[in-house]
């Protein structure tokens, strides 16, 4: 049976800080979720970068709070809110509601069982409220299973000093792609290119019309923020790009201005990689 609990309180949760939470091992994790608060006002721009650490080594990895407020709210998930300037909900998924069925559902969550440690890190802004509290809760299987296989979140920078085509060859080799979120409000239309195959040709408008038609959970495109490439639309994790026999793996972006780029990649990923 699936528990709802009260995790071990966060430390160092004071503005400036990196409030840190460590995870009891052994159960297998589905979902958690972060309750903020603060008497005196708080905002999403006192949350940093969030990491989550296995064995100390980071596997997903956030730019902020809002780029987590903002992938969470693609996914058509449970509402992140900020309430009244005084209270901020946001959680963690590794269990996928968006998934075809509940074993493929289920795959991705953080088992425990042969783990050292399991921690996250958060970022807390120097000028954050001096009254911040943090309280972590956790959707968990009891059931004792190692970690498997994951959803791998990054980030890497990119830019292009013109307007045009920016193309980005160094993404990570190895993993299977499920999605590439392109964080730059005027992409306007996007290749993936495989040893010399397009996988993806489209605009940000065709893009977005499949997405919003995603089965079983239906996509909201983050549109004046980013463009999104989803290869999981129909809840399978098999249409994944699968990338460690490529010799070319290769995004084009078409720019409409210069400027940077947050490139945000999901993949499903195992530590032996």
């Amino acid at each position: 049976m699936k528990k709802l609990v009260k995790l071990p309180s966060l430390s160092r949760v004071t503005p400036g800080s990196k409030a840190t939470l460590e995870l009891p091992l052994g159960n297998t994790y589905e979902r958690i979720l972060f309750v903020m608060t603060a008497a005196a006002g708080l905002d999403a721009t006192d949350i940093g970068r969030i990491d989550v650490l296995v064995n100390g080594s980071p596997i997903q990895t956030f730019k902020n709070l809002q780029r987590l407020i903002d992938i969470n709210g693609y996914y058509n998930r449970d509402a992140d809110t900020i309430t009244g300037a005084t209270r901020i909900e946001a959680a963690l998924h590794f269990s996928r509601a968006e998934l075809i069925d509940a074993v493929w559902r289920k795959a991705p969550g953080l088992g425990t069982a042969d783990l050292q440690t399991l921690h996250i890190e958060i970022e807390i802004a120097a000028g954050a409220p001096a009254d911040i509290a943090i309280v972590a809760y956790a959707q968990v299987n009891p059931a004792r299973e190692p970690l498997g296989a994951f959803f791998r979140i990054r980030e890497f920078p990119a830019s292009s000093a013109v307007a045009g085509v920016l193309e980005a060859d160094k993404l990570p080799r190895g993993a299977w792609y499920s999605a590439i979120h392109l964080f730059k409000a005027d992409i306007s239309a996007v290749e993936v290119v495989a040893n010399d195959v397009k996988i993806i040709d489209a605009t940000k408008q065709v893009l977005e019309r499949f997405q919003k038609g995603a089965s079983p959970q239906k996509r909201v495109p983050v549109t004046a923020k980013a463009t999104h490439i989803d290869l999981i639309t129909d809840g399978d994790l098999m249409d994944s790009l699968p990338t460690a026999n490529l010799s070319d793996f290769r995004v084009k972006m078409t720019l409409d201005t210069s400027g940077g780029v947050d490139i945000v990649t999901e993949t499903v990923d195992t530590l032996s990689r």
